[in-house]
C-alpha cells in the first residue's frame, strides 16, 4: 500500500480533525503536528507495597494526515531517536481489581487535591491483599488469589487472566504505521497534553455502561458524547449523566478515574478496539474482574461508593408540574389527590415558589406562599411531604439577596478578571447571565448547605437539584481547574444538598438531574426533560437501564414526558413504566400542561389508579429490594443481562427489565394504532403471568402477548414470595400490616 503524506496547507479542512479518526477527532490531538509518546521496553522497575513502578523507554511518533486515493487516515512517523521516559504504576487494589497509571511524570499532581472526599469519584481504599511479584524472561507478573496481571518487558503491554488462566483483559498495541486508534500514549500538541488508551475488543464482545444513555444500552458501534449537558429530550446522544465506567461481556469492568474531558470510541473506528482519551497529562484507570456483571458492579461501588437508602416515603408517588404557583393551587392538588383516591406522598414545588418565577433566592414568596412552616406542617399531617426546586445558578436580579451575599463573599465561579463568571455575549439562549455557585469553595458549600438545612428544618422533605451539567470549563474555580470540574461538579452540588438534608432530617435524599461516577452516593436521579412521544418513552427506559449498568441504583423520570402534552394513551403507558421504576413522579412543563391523572380521561385515570395502588401494595417487596441495592450496587431497574449473563439472547434487550430480583416488566412502548401485540423474552425457567396466573415453562423463548390499554405485561419468577401491605393512601406512617403473602412456585 502506498501512503502519501500531506500537510495541513494542502488540505486545511483537516487541520483539526473532521471526525473521521474516532475518539481523538475534534480535540486537536489528531492534528498532523501532535507528538505521541508511547511506552516501549521496560528500562527498570521497582516493587511497591501493592505492585510495581515501571520506567519505560518511550518512542515518539508524530501524527500526519495521510491519503491512499480518497481515504484519509493517520500516519504515525518516528520523529526522535530518544525522548523522556514514561512511568507506569500498576497496583493491585484487591484480589480482583488492579489500577493502571501512566504519565511522563513519576509522581503527577492530583487534580482533586483541593476537593473533599464527597466531591471525588474515587473514594475507596486499597484492600490488604497478598501480591506475588514474579519476574520472568518475558514479563513482570502480579499474582493474587483471583488473577494474574502480566506486563510485557518488550512492549509494556498489560494483560490479565483469572485464576483458571482465562484472559479477561488485554491492552491493544498497534504495530501498523497507520492508526485509526491510538494505543497507550501521552501526546503533546501546541503545549497541551492528552492521554490515550486502547483495549482489545473481541468480535462477539458487548460493552455496556458509560452513564445514562438514551440511544441504546449497548455501546458497540455508537459514538459517545461524553460531556454532561442539558439533553433537552431523551432521544439523542446528549445526556446529563456521563459515567466513565463500562462493563464487558468478556467478564471485566473498567473505571476511568478522570474528571477531564473524555472521548470514547467503542468499535467504531476499529472493530477490534475500545479506545478512549482524556484531556490530561496522565492516564488513570481501574480494571475490575468479574466474571459476573453483578460482581463487577459491586466491586465498582467499592471504589466509588454505595448508595444510601432513601426514606420510605420517597418511594410513594410524587405529584408535580412546572409549576404550582401558590399554596391555593397546592391545596387544591392535595384535595383532588385524595378525592380521586390516588395514593400519593409528595407534592413538588417547581420554579415558582420564589418571589418571581425562576428567580432562585431560596426564599418563599410572601404573597403566594406565606407561612411556609405552618403550611408544610399541615400538608405533612395529611400525608404529604413537600419537595422544593432550586438550581446551582443565581439570577443577578435586583433584590435577590442570595446573589448579593454570594458576590460579597466570593462564593461564585469567576472569570479571568476575578469577577463573577457569566456566559459570553456570543452565547444565545436562556439564563446566560446567571452566575454559578462555586461548590469547590468550602465556604460556599457551608453557606449554601446552611440555606438548604433551614428549608428542610422548616418542613421541606427534599430538594430538587436541577441543572448542574452546564458548568463552563473556562471559568476560574476556587480549588480545581475547570477542565476537571465540568463533569464532576454535580458530585459536590448534590453532596451539599443531600448532606444538609440529612443533617436537618436524618434522611439522605436529593432529586438530582446531573451526575458522574460516584453520584450513586447521593440518590436519587431522574431522567431530565423528555419529550411527550413514544420514542422518548423508549429512550427514557434505555436511559434508566444504562444508568443502572453504570452504578446508579435509583432512577425516576417524568411520567407523561416533560416537553409537550401527552395523549391519554401515552400518559397511561408512561405511568405504567413510571410506577414500576424505583421512584415515581408525574411532572410536565408549563402550568397548563397538567400531569395529574384526573386531568386525563376517566379511563386513563382509572388505569393510573390501578397501577399506583398496585405499587403501594407491593411496597414490602419494593423497599426490601431497594435495601438490597444499597448493599450490592445493583439497580432497581435491571437490564436483563445483569440477571442472566449466560443467556446470549438478552444481551441487546433494552425494552424490558427486571424490577428487583423477581419481577419481569415489559412496558408497552408503541401505540395500539401500530400494534396490539407485545413480544416478551422469558429466560430459561418457570414464570407466572402476574395478572392471569398462567404458568409458563420457558427454555429461553420469546412469547407474544396481546395487550390493551389496561395491560402492561408483568411476570413473576418461580419460587418468589410476594408480600402485600394495606397501604393505599400514604407511606408517611410506614407500610402498615402485611395483609397477605403469595408464593409463586
Amino acid at each position: 500500500m502506498n501512503l502519501k503524506e500531506t500537510s495541513a496547507k494542502e488540505f486545511p479542512q483537516f487541520e483539526v480533525g473532521d471526525g473521521s479518526n474516532g475518539a481523538a477527532a475534534g480535540n486537536g490531538f489528531d492534528r498532523y503536528d501532535a507528538v505521541n509518546n508511547r511506552p516501549g521496553r521496560i528500562a527498570m522497575y521497582e516493587t511497591t507495597d501493592s505492585g510495581v513502578m515501571i520506567c519505560a523507554s518511550a518512542t515518539a511518533k508524530k501524527s500526519s494526515l495521510s491519503w491512499t486515493h480518497e481515504t484519509s487516515l493517520q500516519l504515525l512517523k518516528p520523529v526522535e531517536p530518544t525522548v523522556d521516559p514514561l512511568y507506569l504504576h500498576v497496583d493491585v487494589w484487591s484480589d480482583s481489581i488492579f489500577r493502571v497509571r501512566c504519565s511522563d511524570k513519576k509522581d503527577p499532581a492530583d487534580p482533586f487535591a483541593g476537593i473533599p472526599e464527597e466531591g471525588r469519584m474515587l473514594i475507596g481504599k486499597p484492600e490488604k491483599t497478598a501480591v506475588e511479584v514474579i519476574d520472568t524472561a518475558d514479563c513482570i507478573q502480579l499474582k493474587t488469589a483471583a488473577m494474574t496481571v502480566s506486563i510485557s518487558k518488550e512492549t509494556t503491554r498489560i494483560t490479565a487472566c483469572d485464576s483458571t488462566g482465562r484472559e479477561f483483559f488485554a491492552q491493544r498495541k498497534n504495530d501498523f504505521r497507520t492508526a485509526d486508534v491510538f494505543d497507550l500514549a501521552v501526546s503533546t500538541c501546541n503545549g497541551e497534553k492528552n492521554a490515550f488508551e486502547a483495549i482489545e475488543l473481541e468480535n462477539d464482545e458487548v460493552i455496556y455502561g458509560l452513564g445514562e444513555r438514551f440511544d441504546s444500552i449497548v455501546r458497540n458501534g455508537r459514538w459517545v458524547d461524553f460531556h454532561n449537558k442539558d439533553a433537552v429530550g431523551t432521544t439523542s446522544r446528549r445526556t446529563y449523566v456521563n459515567i466513565p465506567f463500562y462493563m464487558s461481556t468478556k467478564g471485566y469492568g473498567l473505571f476511568l478515574n478522570s474528571g477531564a474531558a473524555t472521548q470514547w470510541d467503542v468499535a467504531t473506528s476499529d472493530l477490534g478496539a475500545l479506545y478512549f482519551s482524556v484531556a490530561d497529562d496522565r492516564m488513570d484507570y481501574f480494571v475490575i474482574a468479574g466474571p459476573a456483571p453483578k460482581d463487577i458492579l459491586r466491586r465498582y461501588c467499592t471504589l466509588t461508593g454505595f448508595a444510601k437508602l432513601p426514606p420510605l416515603w420517597s418511594f410513594g408517588l410524587w405529584m408535580s408540574r412546572n409549576s404550582y404557583t401558590s399554596w391555593d393551587v397546592v391545596d387544591d392538588i392535595a384535595a383532588k389527590v385524595r378525592e380521586h383516591d390516588i395514593p400519593c406522598d409528595v407534592l413538588h414545588l417547581d420554579t415558582a415558589w420564589f418571589r418571581k418565577d425562576w428567580d432562585c433566592d431560596l426564599k418563599f414568596s410572601e404573597e403566594r406562599f406565606p407561612h411556609p412552616r405552618e403550611h408544610m406542617q399541615k400538608l405533612k399531617e395529611d400525608g404529604f411531604r413537600v419537595s422544593l426546586w432550586q438550581y446551582n445558578f443565581i439570577p443577578p436580579n435586583e433584590g435577590n439577596t442570595h446573589f448579593e451575599e454570594a458576590v460579597q463573599n466570593g462564593y461564585l465561579a469567576r472569570n479571568k478578571e476575578g469577577k463573577p463568571y457569566q456566559l459570553p455575549d456570543s452565547c444565545k439562549g436562556s439564563w446566560v447571565k446567571d452566575v454559578i455557585v462555586d461548590f469547590s469553595n468550602p465556604e460556599a458549600r457551608k453557606w449554601y448547605g446552611d440555606k438548604i438545612y433551614d428549608l428542610i428544618s422548616m418542613g421541606a422533605g427534599a430538594i430538587k437539584s436541577d441543572f448542574g451539567e452546564g458548568i463552563p470549563e473556562e471559568a476560574v474555580y476556587h480549588s480545581i481547574e475547570g477542565k476537571h470540574f465540568h463533569n464532576t461538579y454535580s458530585l459536590l452540588y448534590n453532596a451539599v444538598i443531600a448532606e444538609a438534608t440529612e443533617r436537618a432530617s436524618g434522611e439522605h435524599i436529593v432529586w438530582a438531574r446531573s451526575g458522574t461516577a460516584g453520584s450513586q452516593r447521593y440518590p436519587l436521579h431522574w431522567g431530565g426533560d423528555s419529550q411527550c412521544t413514544f420514542e422518548a418513552l423508549a429512550g427514557t427506559l434505555r436511559g434508566a437501564l444504562s444508568a443502572g449498568m453504570s452504578g446508579i441504583p435509583f432512577f425516576s423520570h417524568d411520567i407523561g414526558g416533560f416537553l409537550g402534552l401527552p395523549s391519554d394513551e401515552l400518559y397511561v403507558r408512561w405511568a405504567q413504566l413510571g410506577l414500576f421504576s424505583s421512584h415515581s413522579r408525574c411532572h410536565g412543563a408549563g402550568d397548563h400542561t397538567h400531569r395529574e391523572p384526573w386531568t386525563f380521561s376517566a379511563e386513563a385515570c382509572e388505569i393510573f389508579r390501578f397501577y399506583d395502588k398496585l405499587r403501594y401494595s407491593l411496597m414490602p417487596y419494593i423497599y426490601a429490594e431497594a435495601e438490597k441495592c444499597t448493599q450490592t450496587g445493583l439497580p432497581m431497574m435491571r437490564a436483563m443481562y445483569l440477571e442472566y449473563p449466560g443467556d446470549i439472547n438478552v444481551q441487546h434487550i433494552d425494552d424490558q427489565y427486571m424490577f428487583g430480583d423477581s419481577l419481569l416488566i415489559a412496558p408497552v412502548l408503541k401505540p395500539l394504532s401500530k400494534t396490539n401485540q407485545r413480544r416478551v423474552y422469558l429466560p430459561r425457567g418457570v414464570w407466572f403471568d402476574y395478572f392471569t396466573r398462567e404458568r409458563i415453562e420457558s427454555s429461553g423463548m420469546w412469547i407474544q402477548r396481546e395487550v390493551d390499554l389496561m395491560t402492561m405485561p408483568i411476570y413473576v419468577k418461580e419460587n418468589t414470595t410476594l408480600r402485600y401491605c394495606a397501604c393505599d393512601r400514604t407511606l408517611q406512617e410506614g407500610m402498615g400490616e402485611i395483609i397477605r403473602e403469595e408464593y409463586w412456585g
